[in-house]
């Protein structure tokens, strides 16, 4: 199938196809997701006006509705749903989801405390701030990073992103490039002098799901892990937020 293997003698238009998909593919990702985002809080504002949280996560999750939306358009408009390998779970895909979830929380864990012990700060997590400020949101977002985002940004930079490339490089080519597509749309989500320090963290967390999709054969697999990945961090903002930690 197309996504079994590298095209050794891809043409020119072979590359500007794949190439212009994904930015068009993730440029209108966000567009259609700050859109959706934007009428989902603004409809959230007359039924609940005084949540801010609750507004704040409804927001979300239209942004990553739109991101559904936009590609599955895409696969629809090239007819090319070949492009992603999604199955429905089994035991073996089991075993992928709690070791890819051991791997990404090692992998973070791991680079967090070599940061610590060099004295490296990472970047102010805007999430982080507005979660600070009324800490249910992160109970929020834990709900809907499982059922949305983790879904939606696999979808878009798993699915898509990284099927395109590695159907012109090869597996190995197509982990690095599409993690780095993956890091630059997080650009907005830190600030601060460790802003760099974060999209590095984005990027080596995105090679680590792309190689866990390689493997697994399944972006359901990839999906959970980055929803649960997400979830656990949110959990422990809230406990850290709350005082409970």
């Amino acid at each position: 199938m197309a996504h079994d293997t590298a095209r050794s003698s891809a043409s020119p238009a072979d590359h500007l196809q794949a190439y212009g998909g994904i930015i068009i593919v993730v440029a209108l990702s966000l567009l259609v997701g700050a859109t959706l985002g934007s009428v989902a809080a603004g409809l959230a504002r007359g039924v609940v006006p005084g949540d801010t949280a609750l507004i704040g996560a409804i927001q979300t999750a239209g942004q990553f509705v739109g991101f559904g939306v936009v590609g599955a358009g895409y696969l629809s408009m090239r007819d090319d749903w070949d492009l992603i390998r999604f199955e429905r779970p089994t035991a073996r895909d089991a075993l992928w989801i709690a070791g890819g979830f051991v791997a990404v929380m090692g992998v973070y864990l791991g680079a967090s405390a070599l940061m610590s012990a060099l004295g490296i700060q990472s970047g102010d997590s805007v999430i982080a701030q507005q979660g600070r400020e009324n800490p249910v949101y992160f109970l929020y977002l834990t709900v809907i990073t499982i059922v949305l985002v983790g879904p939606a940004e696999e979808l878009i930079f798993r699915g898509i992103a990284f099927g395109e490339l590695r159907r012109l490089w090869g597996p190995a080519p197509a982990v690095v490039l599409s993690s780095l597509v993956f890091a630059s749309i997080h650009l907005w989500s830190f600030s601060g002098e460790g802003l760099y320090v974060s999209l590095g963290m984005v990027f080596v967390l995105g090679s680590v799901l792309a190689v866990v999709y390689e493997q697994s054969g399944n972006l359901l697999v990839a999906a959970l892990v980055h929803g649960l990945y997400n979830a656990v961090q949110f959990l422990v903002s809230y406990a850290q937020a709350t005082g409970m930690v």
